[in-house]
């Protein structure tokens, strides 16, 4: 009888003793603590803008005015062959609206001011008037001027993707732009051969101030400088629609011509630009999401065992 006694309290002793071995072995799964959301990436932006406007071929027309009584009025329309805008800076601001993380808009106004040229073949009536050969010589218009454009875009904007603080864009726009002429210098250079006067004769005409169609394409990309503040750069094309140009100069106004004689065939606008857009909403496209948070599991607590 004692034997066994002895016998149970020495296995009560050894089963005691295993149960901190045993606790220690046990390994509670972690509790996964859900992040902070990230911020809200919408809301209102302002942006300002700088850029270069590359020199642009275009085209155009004028009527030559005849102002002999017996065919008085347009007696020839003349096309330029070469038409161009020269390359100028160009100066941007707007604001605009994020809604989601990859959809955006805004509402800008740019200006340039650019030197333009153009030169045309001379009108029949002169050739013939300073003794030319018709199908032979080498008498030219030569037109100076110069352009402003002021445009207003609405325009869309999808932002492709994000890599870290990189982001690519696409977009596009519509809108109107006021182009105003200063008043043209037009000069007759006549050339070698004929009864060609001593001075070329110079004339000015007023120049044309008209609203027209545009439309744009974008393509370019942001680095976020801060969660808020982005350096945005990129290429634009911008197409305006024809319109006039300028008016008669004084010596055929004085023959009884009127009204607009010159017209544009509208501007193919190639342009780089850079600036700064501001984000009220704080985009979150530049950071990236936080890992999970898993909170230190609890020491497992037994009691102690109790020996009778």
């Amino acid at each position: 009888m004692v034997r066994f006694k002895t016998i149970s309290l020495l296995a009560l002793g050894l089963s005691s003793a295993a149960l901190p071995a045993l606790a220690a072995d046990i390994v509670e799964e972690p509790v996964y603590v859900e992040p902070a959301p990230l911020p809200v990436a919408s809301g209102w932006y302002l942006r300002g803008d700088v850029g270069y406007v590359f020199e642009s071929e275009s085209s155009g027309d004028y009527g030559f005015f005849n102002p002999d009584p017996l065919a008085l009025g347009i007696d020839e329309i003349v096309h330029y062959d070469e038409f161009k805008t020269e390359s100028t800076a160009s100066f941007g601001a707007g604001v605009g609206y994020r809604f989601t993380d990859h959809v955006r808009g805004d509402i800008t106004v740019d200006y340039f001011k650019a030197d333009l040229r153009g030169s045309s073949e001379c009108a029949y009536l002169v050739e013939v008037g300073y003794f030319l050969n018709p199908v032979d010589n080498d008498c030219r218009y030569d037109d100076t001027s110069k352009v402003s454009v002021w445009t207003t875009m609405a325009n869309a904007y999808i932002d492709i993707a994000k890599y870290g603080r990189f982001t690519p864009y696409v977009g596009a726009g519509l809108g109107f732009s006021h182009v105003k002429y200063d008043r043209q210098r037009n000069e007759i250079v006549c050339g070698s051969s004929g009864s060609c006067p001593a001075e070329n004769y110079v004339g000015y005409h007023e120049g044309e101030s008209t609203w027209r169609f545009a439309s744009s394409l974008m393509a370019g990309a942001s680095i976020d400088l801060t969660e808020r503040l982005k350096l945005d750069a990129g290429y634009r094309y911008t197409r305006i629609a024809e319109g006039d140009a300028y008016g008669y100069d004084e010596q055929d106004r004085a023959g009884g011509a009127s009204g607009v004689q010159g017209r544009d065939h509208g501007f193919d606008i190639h342009a780089i630009r850079a600036g700064l857009r501001y984000e009220f909403g704080g985009a979150a496209l530049g950071y990236d999401e936080p890992a999970p948070v898993y909170a230190e599991p609890e020491p497992a607590i037994y009691p102690e065992p109790i020996y009778k």
